[in-house]
């Protein structure tokens, strides 16, 4: 089944997740405009992850539908194949191969995925670490770089498959406070480019700046969405006044 709707990247129909008898994903209904940015915040346990991860298949739903730029998300290895060829994702840990450089880690998946040659590759490659800034750390290993260096090539690495949706999962809390600002920075960018992406944060001053839409997740369920100014100024349930109060 398609869904017709040319202006959404992402559609979420009635999604449910459990991991046992713990139910993490309790029927949630989501969209997504192409070229929107939105920031996804809540208390720690409330499905926030859980929901990037379902996107990108690294979790199965248990029922509902998932539609990512009008094509359903199915189950079979080639569609997952090609599903995470067009949606990112970038984890809190940088996952970067230490026996390679920033740009072998870089264009690693266009050489295997897209089975790119070895000269176009690289020419992708520097284009986008220099896009993260790191145009000077081409030949750097991760043990030589900062852990805000390393997130940005990981950054780099999902940007490099030309993604149509980046998915970026609390990518700055195992960073150093004073290393948080340059990651940020890159994704900012990219949002100001109008790159389709959705971030779990505990950053809210970035959420102020860089969202469209803040969604709060509550045991499961989305359950305020809006502006910055009106989920922050005018929370209109007690759960989201109180995560508010104990945030700011």
């Amino acid at each position: 089944m398609e869904q017709t709707n040319t202006h959404l990247m992402l559609k979420m129909q009635e999604v449910h997740k459990s991991f046992g008898d713990i139910h993490v994903l309790r029927g949630v209904d989501l969209e997504v405009e192409k070229g929107e940015a939105v920031v996804i915040i809540g208390r720690s346990g409330s499905g926030k992850s859980t929901l990037l991860r379902c996107i990108n298949h690294l979790e199965p739903i248990n029922k509902g539908r998932i539609w990512v730029d009008g094509k359903v998300v199915g189950s079979k290895p080639k569609e997952i194949h090609l599903l995470r060829q067009e949606v990112g994702i970038v984890f809190q840990s940088f996952n970067l191969f230490p026996h390679l450089n920033a740009l072998g880690n870089v264009t690693l998946a266009l050489k295997v995925v897209k089975k790119m040659a070895r000269e176009e590759a690289e020419k992708i490659g520097i284009k986008v670490l220099e896009k993260v800034g790191l145009g000077d750390k081409v030949d750097a290993f991760p043990d030589q770089l900062s852990g805000g260096q390393q997130q940005r090539v990981a950054i780099a690495r999902s940007l490099a498959m030309n993604p149509k949706l980046m998915l970026f999962d609390e990518v700055t809390s195992a960073l150093d406070p004073e290393l948080v600002s340059e990651v940020l920075k890159v994704i900012e960018e990219l949002a100001q480019t109008g790159m389709t992406m959705m971030l779990v944060t505990h950053e809210m001053g970035f959420a102020k700046n860089v969202a469209k839409r803040v969604i709060f997740m509550h045991e499961g369920l989305i359950l305020e969405a809006g502006s910055p100014e009106k989920i922050f100024n005018s929370p209109e349930t007690p759960q989201l006044k109180s995560f508010i109060d104990a945030i700011l």
